[in-house]
């Protein structure tokens, strides 16, 4: 089984505010497709309350290559609750209590070729442990310098889109 090590384990942004939730979408997707990072949805769960109101929560994860061996992973989980939709001059936007949480992980041995026997399982220990400690304090600077890039990019959207 692949080895996780959590380098972000939660960053967070919680306000209220009226945004356009298309804009806020492309802004992430568009940061990842940049980095080139793989974007996927992984689930979306909406629900309508009475007198209009709704809540929805997504979970977004984005996955990114280094190696044969290494996958740097960021995960997004938004939740929006006591959601309407208001008319601005732009365009129809959301008003409601807007949550993003950011996560961060790297991902080695993503395919899981060190796990087929014990000596391999080892080795593999040794070779992460010994030989390429530094280069993975590299890639875990690295992955978090991103995971704050991006948690910015969304934090700086919701603050000059949104009410205080």
């Amino acid at each position: 089984m692949a080895e996780i090590d959590y380098v972000i384990p939660a960053i967070k942004i919680e306000q209220k505010a009226t945004f356009n939730f298309a804009d806020l979408y492309r802004l992430l997707k568009s940061w990842f497709d940049l980095h080139s990072y793989d974007f996927f949805e992984k689930e979306y769960i909406d629900v309508l309350k009475e007198g209009g109101e709704k809540s929805d929560s997504i979970k977004w994860e984005a996955e990114k290559k280094i190696d044969d061996y290494i996958k740097f992973h960021i995960e997004i989980r938004l939740k929006l609750s006591d959601v309407v939709n208001v008319q601005t001059k732009e365009a129809m936007a959301c008003k409601g209590v807007c949550s993003l949480k950011f996560e961060s992980f790297i991902q080695k041995d993503y395919e899981d070729l060190w796990e087929r026997n014990f000596f391999l399982k080892f080795s593999r220990a040794l070779y992460d442990h010994f030989i390429m400690k530094a280069k993975y304090d590299r890639y875990a600077d690295e992955l978090k310098k991103e995971t704050y890039e991006v948690f910015n990019q969304a934090k700086s959207f919701l603050n000059l889109r949104g009410e205080r």
